[in-house]
């Protein structure tokens, strides 16, 4: 049986392009077919949800957060495998449970799959209850506490990226910037083995940070007028692969320009603003040029694994923990550089 709920609950929601979110009250969601209704226990402020509040193409009205962990509170018909009280890991998407893919159990390819964030159909996790995709969720293991959970997501953003760079036992990766995506793939190449592991960074604190996690060196820019150099000095060899995890307007261009010749770049920085580079330059180079997004159910039980063996870690990225009421003017504060990584709200 489904317990009792409340009728309506607290939601941080997105208005209009340039305003701060709003503090509201919204119907508590009632789960539908395959759905769980789950009370959100912990959720990161992404940068890409602040990126979309300044975009013209993002709905109004919205609730916003998809990198999320929490406790499932209400079963919707047909779900199986869940009770009540279940510590849950969601990822972001609804899958439908009756297309082909859903009953062949190849969930990531549902050809109805939807969004919960950006949809004014559903709602994010910026919020004290969300609905998710009983098919889309993994049970949260006791050993990993819902903060660590809710670091998971850009676990899997930095995962995928790494997969998709093809490493090489000899590779030597130079990382720009050092924000949760950098930090996460910074951990990644380092998991996988390799030797030289560089990070530009202009913030002291996230280069101490990112070198507790496995860095081999760090780069300030400001202090450098050659980070390549820089790379080279440290390594004694240039940079065979380069991740741009910064996403802003002139990097893809700024990756190109110090690449070395035969070089992969890798962007998984999300610059949502029109951008431009010199392919002559790249093509001279010889540079392969990969763009990344995506992960999968299994790459986030993967991930838990690992954090349950302590062989990757979550937790050194969360620096900040707020509650809900805290959130419009926390979001605000983040579009100005600051001392913030990862800031994790707490219902």
């Amino acid at each position: 049986m489904n317990e009792a709920l409340p009728s309506t609950m607290t939601a941080a929601v997105y208005q209009n392009r340039g305003e701060p979110l709003t503090l509201e009250q919204r119907p508590v969601p009632k789960p539908g077919p395959h759905q769980l209704l789950v009370r959100v226990r912990a959720v990161g402020i992404c940068g890409s949800d602040i990126h979309a509040s300044d975009a013209d193409w993002t709905p109004t009205g919205i609730i916003m957060g998809h990198e999320f962990a929490g406790e499932v509170v209400a079963l919707g018909p047909d779900v199986k495998g869940w009770t009540i009280g279940d510590r849950v890991l969601p990822m972001p998407t609804l899958s439908c449970g009756t297309c082909p893919a859903c009953l062949a159990e190849d969930f990531p390819r549902c050809t109805a799959q939807q969004t919960l964030d950006y949809n004014p159909a559903y709602g994010g996790a910026y919020a004290e209850y969300t609905v998710v995709g009983a098919h889309d969720s993994l049970p949260l293991p006791k050993a990993v506490d819902f903060d660590a959970a809710a670091a998971v997501e850009p676990l899997a953003v930095g995962y995928d990226a790494v997969r998709r760079a093809q490493l090489r036992p000899d590779d030597r990766a130079l990382i720009i910037g050092a924000g949760p995506i950098g930090l996460t793939i910074a951990q990644w190449c380092r998991h996988f083995g390799l030797a030289d592991v560089v990070v530009s960074e202009p913030n002291a604190a996230r280069r101490a940070l990112v070198e507790s996690l496995g860095a081999t060196a760090t780069i300030d820019p400001h202090e450098v007028d050659d980070v390549a150099g820089a790379f080279t000095e440290s390594a004694g060899a240039p940079a065979s692969l380069i991740f741009e995890a910064v996403g802003a307007p002139g990097m893809i261009q700024h990756c190109v320009a110090m690449a070395a010749d035969a070089s992969r770049i890798v962007v998984v920085g999300v610059c949502m603003a029109t951008d431009s580079f010199e392919p002559m330059m790249a093509i001279q180079k010889r540079l392969q040029l990969q763009f990344t997004l995506g992960y999968s159910l299994d790459d986030y039980r993967l991930i838990l694994r690992l954090l349950g063996q302590g062989r990757i870690q979550a937790l050194p990225l969360v620096s900040h923990r707020i509650d809900l009421s805290q959130l419009p003017e926390r979001f605000e504060a983040l579009r100005k550089p600051g001392d913030e990584i990862k800031v994790i709200v707490n219902p």
